[in-house]
């Protein structure tokens, strides 16, 4: 048996021993099913298994089909640009330093195309 101490609809713990909470304005929920502690969230006054939803914007959104292919491609497009960085970097020294770039002038400007794609691919999320 589980217990969730549930403030302002979140939970914000969960313990194996009935709580004395007294006063305060945290609910206590007692929860027998089969979710691992450490896996219980609280999400639209239901009991639910984290493993099947993700955290964006401050809330927890439930895993659909949709939701992970936009966090793959998010993934995917950061990925690209976090790999792609040292050649921009070493394109604009080689110029810098007036010496022959390893990348040809068209080569560098569809990587810079690429790279703009997969920014526009990204979504941030705030925290």
């Amino acid at each position: 048996m589980n217990y969730l101490l549930i403030e302002n609809n979140k939970c914000v713990g969960v313990c194996d021993y009935e709580p004395n909470v007294g006063d305060d304005d945290i609910q206590v929920i007692t929860y027998s099913g089969n979710i691992p502690p450490e896996r219980i969230i609280y999400v639209n006054g239901k009991v639910a298994d984290m493993d099947n939803y993700t955290y964006i914007n401050g809330q927890y959104i439930k895993k659909t089909k949709a939701i992970e292919n936009l966090l793959n491609t998010n993934d995917e497009a950061k990925h690209y640009l976090n790999d792609t960085d040292w050649l921009v970097i070493r394109h604009r020294d080689q110029l810098d330093l007036g010496q022959t770039t390893s990348l040809t002038n068209d080569q560098y400007l569809d990587l810079l195309a690429k790279r703009q794609a997969a920014r526009e691919r990204v979504v941030e999320y705030g925290e």
